[in-house]
């Protein structure tokens, strides 16, 4: 653990310690903008500040370091602000690497949900629009996305919207008309135009949002201008599809599709692009869950609940296990993934060290982190039946033993790094903020 300071006055650098070629701030901006050298290249940096030389330090956020060197933005009083950073390093380097991201992540909040019923129905009343959200009843939600402008987005499946939390707290119906339907494709106002039953979605660049609208064979694109279209139809209802994953470009699409809206798996993932439409890439998964693509690699990362795995495919359609025995029991907290039992695992996202989030259907309800070593690690305990927003408030892994999820769908990495999770049955988003609790 190592810190840089610098001291300002209304923006204005004063003093900037000296560290040569070890970690410490490079440059400040009237602006607030501050750059730093000699950051790990897989760890987290944090930018504290306070208003007087000798007061109480503040967490003002945290940004995860992939390079030596970095910027990030400080918040300026109208009098002095003295800043200084933390760095910590959260490669496998360190014996210390998960105990350092764990201390990098906050509070556990909910953000939208009442948990009153578990209803395989739609629970959408005309007075939640504009309510706050946590006094919603949400309709068995799949997938959730923090956006770059703070929002959260909900794709609530059997109310067949896409709803939006703002930072303020409040939700709103950002695409559907909460009527399951479909009364054609756009251009139009998300808010005009039907869904049916939405089961995945994906968050690209820029905000916009994907979404998969399954009984109506299309996936949709929303602008944050809030308007959508269809960027293709597939040919058949993608019925249980929940798998979702749009390359920045738009030049290639992965998607999941099987069964009905309400019982069969989805055992197919196809692909399409924009001169050879959709085609079939393997039949043989057992029941889709998340996936996410590397665009680096071409590589594909797909959670298959039925086989109690979490593979690597290829470019060359070869399929890897990375996490996940095939059973259901073994290994656990601390041991190689490969050699652990998970019940069910519904999605796979990625941090930047590398390092990867799965998630348990039930019995299993936990949340699991992946380092990049292999090694695996219980993020959350998590429960079948409702926690009732248990740990609201307190940082996320206090009490580690005790249950705080319950059927989680999706575990998914924000812009600014907090984690958007979704506990579809009784209906809650929940948030990790990405912003340690204590200097």
């Amino acid at each position: 653990m190592k810190r840089g300071v610098l001291l300002g006055s209304c923006a204005c650098l004063l003093f900037q310690a000296a560290f040569s070629a070890q970690f410490g701030i490079s440059s400040q901006g009237r602006d607030g903008r501050i750059t730093w050298a000699g950051a790990y290249t897989n760890g987290v940096v944090t930018i504290e500040t306070a208003d007087r030389l000798g007061g109480e330090w503040s967490v003002q956020r945290n940004y995860f370091t992939t390079n030596a060197a970095g910027a990030g933005r400080v918040e300026l009083s109208s009098g002095n602000t003295f800043v200084r950073l933390l760095m910590v390093d959260i490669s496998t380097n360190t014996p210390r690497h998960y105990t350092n991201l764990l201390e990098s992540y906050g509070i556990l909040e909910t953000v939208a949900g009442r948990g009153l019923s578990n209803v395989d129905t739609s629970q959408w009343l005309p007075q939640y629009e504009g309510e706050w959200a946590t006094n919603v009843c949400l309709s068995r939600p799949h997938i959730s996305f923090g956006d770059s402008r703070g929002n959260v987005l909900i794709v609530d499946q059997r109310s067949s919207s896409v709803l939006i939390v703002t930072p303020a707290g409040r939700l709103h119906t950002y695409a559907g008309t909460h009527i399951a339907g479909d009364n054609g494709d756009g251009p139009a106002y998300a808010t005009n135009l039907h869904l049916n039953n939405p089961n995945g979605g994906w968050l690209g660049t820029n905000d916009v949002l994907y979404v998969l609208d399954t009984e109506n064979a299309k996936v949709r694109k929303i602008t944050p201008e809030g308007i959508m279209t269809t960027m293709f139809t597939a040919p058949n209802p993608m019925g249980d599809g929940r798998a979702l994953w749009v390359k920045s470009d738009e030049s290639l699409v992965y998607f999941g599709s099987g069964g009905t809206a309400t019982s069969g798996a989805a055992t197919n993932l196809y692909r399409w692009t924009p001169t050879g439409g959709v085609t079939l890439v393997r039949n043989d998964f057992k029941e889709l869950g998340n996936i996410v693509g590397d665009e680096r690699t071409g590589d594909l990362y797909v959670s298959d609940r039925g086989a109690n795995r979490v593979y690597r495919l290829s470019t060359n359609n070869v399929l890897t296990p990375i996490a996940g025995n095939g059973t259901t029991s073994g290994g656990g907290e601390g041991a190689p993934a490969l050699e652990t039992g998970l019940i069910a695992p519904r999605c796979v996202a990625f941090l930047p060290n590398g390092g990867w989030f799965t998630c348990e259907h039930d019995p299993g309800n936990r949340i699991w982190y992946i380092d990049p070593a292999g090694i695996i690690h219980r993020w959350i305990n998590g429960a079948k039946t409702n926690a009732f927003r248990v740990g609201d408030g307190e940082w996320f892994y206090a009490n580690p033993d005790l249950p705080k999820v319950s059927r989680v769908r999706a575990v998914i990495p924000g812009p600014a790094g907090n984690l958007i999770i979704t506990e579809s049955n009784y209906g809650y988003v929940r948030r990790i903020r990405f912003q340690r609790m204590a200097p």
